[in-house]
C-alpha cells in the first residue's frame, strides 16, 4: 500500500492542475491534485452527484438540541440549510423515537 501512495505521489508532484482535463482541473484546485488523481481513479467514467445537505439529519437535530441553550433556531435553521420550521418537526419527530 505505501508504494501505491508513492508512486501517487510521485505522479501527482510531475502535474498541475492545467494539465487536467475540464472539470478536474477545477476538482484539482479545491482538493489538490493527489485527491483529484485518487477521486478518477476510484470513480472515472461514472457520474457523481452530491447531496445538497453534507450532514444527516440526525447530526443536525443532535446539534440543533445542543445549540439551542446559545443559538437562535433561526441562525441554526440558516447553518444547517433547514427553514425554522422544518427545525422544529424534525426535532419534534427525533422526541417520539
Amino acid at each position: 500500500m505505501e508504494y501505491a501512495a508513492e508512486a501517487l505521489s510521485d505522479e501527482a508532484s510531475e502535474i498541475t492542475p492545467n494539465d487536467l482535463a475540464g472539470d478536474y482541473a477545477c476538482i484539482a484546485e479545491i482538493i489538490g491534485i493527489e485527491n483529484t488523481i485518487l477521486l478518477h481513479k476510484h470513480y472515472r467514467g461514472q457520474q457523481i452527484t452530491l447531496p445538497q445537505r453534507l450532514y444527516s439529519v440526525q447530526y443536525v437535530v443532535k446539534e440543533v438540541e445542543r445549540q439551542l441553550g446559545t443559538h437562535s433556531l433561526s441562525d441554526l435553521a440558516k447553518k444547517y440549510g433547514y427553514t425554522e420550521r422544518r427545525l422544529r418537526q424534525l426535532i419534534k419527530e427525533d422526541s417520539k423515537l
